[in-house]
This record gives C-alpha cells, structure tokens and sequence, in this order.
C-alpha cells in the first residue's frame, strides 16, 4: 500500500555530494511565434533564463538543429486552461536553411 505523497510514485533526482557533468532533458516544446531572430516557444516545465539549449525544429519533414539562448520566460495558459511557460528565445546559431523555413512558416 503506497502512502499519500509518497516520494517513489514520481520521477525524482537526488544528488549527494558535488555532480560534474552534463544533464541532457529532452521536452517537447510548441513554437508560438519565429522570426529570424528567435522565437516565442511554449514549454511543459520552466527553463531557466540566459541558459543556452540545443533546439530541434522540424517542419514539412526537415529537422534543423540549432542553439538558443534563453532570454526570457513567463507563464501562460493554454486554451483549455492548463498553465505553460512561455520562454523567448535567441538564436545563436542557424543554418543556411532556416531563413526559407521561417519565411514558410510566417
């Protein structure tokens, strides 16, 4: 029989002791608005801002992969009332494509 709020039925990380290393998360994120300079994403959890993340897009079957520093974020809702975070975002690094992709998607 599990207790309520018992800590072993949710996803949980403990660390003891310093941790040198790198902890990838992938989540999947909504693209709100894009423009050639960044964009206006909508995440399930907050990111924290000014960290940098590696960012996936993918439209009409082309992926382009690229880096994005975190600039802002702020809470939302969805229209179905469940609340999101809003998080702008700064391209730091973009492929050649990406212009075309943003053109087809404005």
């Amino acid at each position: 029989m599990r207790r309520i709020g018992d800590r072993r039925s949710a996803l949980r990380l403990d660390v003891v002791g310093d941790l040198w290393g790198t902890l990838e998360v992938h989540k999947q994120a909504r693209v709100r608005d894009l423009n050639h300079d960044g964009a206006l994403l909508e995440y399930p959890v907050a990111v924290v801002p000014d960290t940098v993340h590696a960012v996936t897009f993918t439209h009409d079957g082309h992926r382009i992969s690229l880096e994005v520093r975190v600039r802002h974020v702020r809470t939302g809702r969805t229209p179905d009332g469940r609340i999101v975070f809003l998080a702008g975002v700064e391209f730091l690094s973009a492929p050649t494509l990406f212009p075309e992709l943003v053109a087809g998607v404005s």
